[in-house]
C-alpha cells in the first residue's frame, strides 16, 4: 500500500513538471461581474513581458507555459491571478474596484489625472449634451466652455483659445 502511495506521488509530479515545460495556446473571455465582455482588458503571463488585449467581444489568445499564470487587469477592477495548469481555455471574471477610478483628462496627445495638471481644465458634462440635438460634436460643446471658440473644420475638431 506505502509503494504505491509512492507511485503516485512521483506521476503527480510527473505531471505538473510536464504542463509548466509545454507551451500551449491559451484563450478565453474576460468579462465583468455581469457577464458583460471587457474590451481592451489586459491579459499578460506573469514574470514575462508576453502579453495581450482583449478584443471587442472580450476575447483573447496568448501563447504560455502549461504552468504559467496569467494575470487579468482592466481600469477600474481588481487583478485576477489565474493557473493555465495545462487548460487551453482560461477565462476570467473581474470584480470592480472604484478605489482605482480617478478623474483624468483627455489632452491632444495623451492623457494624465486631473491632480497633475498645470492650468485651467473645462467640463462639458453629457448630461447637459444630452438635454439637445445636434449635428456634430462641434456644436455640442460650442458656447459651453468659456474662452474657447470651437470650429469644424473638414471633419476635425479645432478648438482656439480666446
Amino acid at each position: 500500500m506505502a509503494t504505491l502511495q509512492i507511485s503516485v506521488g512521483i506521476v503527480v509530479a510527473f505531471s505538473n513538471s510536464f504542463w509548466s515545460r509545454q507551451e500551449v495556446t491559451v484563450s478565453g473571455t474576460v468579462s465583468d461581474d455581469s457577464g458583460i465582455p471587457l474590451a481592451g482588458a489586459n491579459v499578460l503571463v506573469k514574470g514575462t513581458t508576453s502579453g495581450t488585449q482583449t478584443d471587442f467581444d472580450g476575447n483573447y489568445s496568448i501563447s504560455a507555459d502549461g504552468g504559467a499564470i496569467l494575470v487579468f487587469s482592466y481600469i477600474g477592477f481588481t487583478k485576477q491571478e489565474v493557473a493555465v495548469n495545462g487548460q487551453s481555455v482560461v477565462n476570467a471574471t473581474l470584480a470592480e474596484d472604484a478605489s482605482q477610478l480617478e478623474e483624468v483628462v483627455v489632452i491632444g496627445y495623451g492623457s494624465q489625472k486631473k491632480s497633475d495638471l498645470t492650468g485651467a481644465v473645462s467640463t462639458v458634462d453629457s448630461e447637459e449634451i444630452n438635454k439637445f440635438t445636434y449635428n456634430d460634436a462641434a456644436q455640442a460643446i460650442q458656447g459651453r466652455t468659456a474662452g474657447v471658440r470651437v470650429e469644424s473644420n473638414g471633419g476635425s475638431l479645432e478648438l482656439t483659445r480666446l
